[in-house]
């Protein structure tokens, strides 16, 4: 997540689903992936959906604070968080560690600060750029940052957390697409997960992958 992106369309489709989740009676909190705002292209630029009358009716509590914000042009995560649309959400909001950092493990001290402030959380979203990291990104690149590893995920939902990442849907044909999670589907499988996925297709295609515990499943699907 860049500062630049608050209250596009995807923040609409991705908070007005964690409402929906909140009402049914679990605790939400946001790990947001936080990483600096990039200039070199035009991202975040899907606004259109405050002038369109297909999303009136939604949830326009969330949507008229989503166009406020933008009105007093104060885009940030820190912003949508005051704006208290998630009443019972706990935030992570700290800027995932350069993988460049002298400091071997600040990726591993980073996640491990979001597990410790997100832990009274029953389900935890992760909000990276991109999505799951694939085969072709290094963990140690500095593109990394735009990615969840696996291993972060499997740690939120050993700690007992439902889990929600995002994907950001590539142009691969969606069988070849769907085969960087093979990993993580095995695992998570493996640990008793049920798994789930949401899509949201406005402006762009986004993906919303689940990794529930089984007492969580009936509020959430």
């Amino acid at each position: 997540m860049q500062d630049r992106y608050a209250g596009d369309v995807g923040d609409f489709g991705k908070l007005g689903m964690l409402r929906a989740i909140e009402s049914s009676g679990l605790t939400v909190g946001i790990n947001w992936y936080l990483a600096g705002d990039e200039s070199c292209n035009n991202d975040g630029k899907h606004l259109g959906y405050l002038d369109d009358k297909k999303f009136r009716g939604c949830d326009d509590e969330l949507l008229n604070a989503l166009a406020y914000m933008l009105e007093q042009g104060t885009r940030s995560v820190k912003e949508i968080e005051e704006l208290n649309l998630l009443r019972s959400c706990t935030y992570y909001h700290e800027k995932i560690a350069n993988p460049k950092s002298p400091k071997g493990n600040a990726r591993r001290e980073w996640h491990q600060k979001g597990l410790d402030a997100l832990k009274e959380c029953e389900l935890v979203f992760l909000d990276p750029d991109n999505g799951m990291i694939p085969k072709s990104v290094s963990t140690g690149s500095e593109k990394s940052i735009k990615y969840v590893l696996p291993e972060e995920i499997l740690d939120y939902y050993e700690a007992g957390h439902s889990v929600v990442f995002y994907s950001h849907r590539t142009r691969e044909q969606l069988d070849v697409y769907l085969t960087r999670f093979a990993r993580l589907f095995d695992e998570a499988e493996n640990k008793g997960a049920t798994i789930k996925g949401v899509t949201f297709k406005r402006g762009t295609v986004r993906d919303y992958i689940f990794l529930l515990h089984q007492e969580h499943l009936q509020k959430v699907v």
